[in-house]
């Protein structure tokens, strides 16, 4: 070909519209394009860089060749992992707060004095408030002391951009207090702390027995002999319905202590016919926060119900 002839091949290329980079077909989150294998998304980052101008915590979603993970904190985490670490970041982060707090001179939270409550412009009264409370006759077994969580009567409130960014204020601050008020629940409970009425444990038994419900068995004789005692608490129960009965599931939690393996407490959570599952203290903070995620979601899903039309 002559060089007239390749120029005037470039010129009829001019102006035509170079074909798109083919997105990818596998994943809607995945912001690679045209033929690859890993999977990734583009990265988020907090607005707010460390003192070397670089990015805090970057986190983004990965796949190659098996299930989706969020790769962060250098790992690669399932979904309830992650949001087992975002639970306790954020309870690192009230940690942080309480120290600009100290600094400043600030009060700090007063759990068992102090009712927190979320509000919202032109609400006709506190959306969500939370505050401790003794029981002034608490079953054998029944903790003595609870966080009750209320809502004024029919306080409700319809709100623009501004409000909805004052009720997601309001919500930050409050959930440190409500965690302040968990530990303090929580130290309340382990301590003992006078209340109305005070448990004492049967000899042999924990605070928390069921007497009822607890069983003395006996070893076999080739065992040894002796005796052990298959603890067990008071048990809730809930029963998820969609009206239709034969449909129901039914979801059990137990404190207990079975001697015979045993004798750490454990939480046994039962769902339907599945195998019954004994949480130790780990366990149950990872469900708690797993279950603080379902909950979440739910309310999520509940608003878009009412809120988002088809087009």
């Amino acid at each position: 070909m002559s060089i007239p002839d390749a120029t005037d091949t470039r010129q009829l290329n001019l102006g035509q519209t170079e074909p798109a980079v083919a997105q990818c077909a596998v994943y809607p989150w995945c912001a690679e394009t045209g033929n690859h294998t890993m999977h990734a998304s583009a990265y988020t980052e907090p607005p707010t860089p460390d003192g070397y101008g670089d990015s805090v915590l970057p986190a983004n979603v990965m796949a190659e060749g098996g299930a989706p993970t969020i790769g962060w904190l250098d790992l690669d985490l399932t979904p309830e992992e992650t949001r087992a670490r975002v639970t306790e970041l954020r309870q690192h982060l009230d940690t942080v707060d309480a120290l600009a707090n100290a600094v400043d001179g600030q009060a700090p939270l007063e759990p068992a004095a102090e009712c927190y409550s979320v509000t919202a412009t032109g609400a006709k009264g506190a959306l969500l408030s939370s505050e401790i409370y003794h029981l002034d006759n608490p079953k054998p077994g029944e903790p003595a002391a609870r966080i009750a969580v209320f809502g004024q009567p029919e306080a409700d409130a319809d709100l623009d951009v501004a409000g909805a960014d004052q009720l997601a204020a309001d919500l930050a601050q409050f959930l440190p207090r409500l965690r302040a008020q968990r530990n303090h629940l929580a130290a309340i409970l382990q301590s003992g702390e006078p209340t109305p009425l005070t448990v004492t444990a049967a000899p042999g038994h924990f605070p928390w027995c069921n007497l009822a419900g607890c069983r003395t068995h006996e070893y076999e004789a080739r065992d040894g002999g002796g005796t052990y005692i298959e603890h067990a608490g008071h048990e809730t129960v809930v029963t998820l319905s969609d009206g239709h009965t034969t449909d129901d599931i039914r979801i059990s939690v137990g404190l207990g202590a079975d001697e015979a393996y045993t004798n750490t407490p454990q939480v046994y959570l039962a769902a339907g016919n599945l195998d019954v599952l004994g949480l130790d203290a780990n366990g149950v903070d990872t469900a708690i926060a797993q279950l603080e995620a379902l909950t979440s979601a739910l309310r999520t899903m509940r608003g878009q119900m009412d809120s988002e039309a088809r087009p």
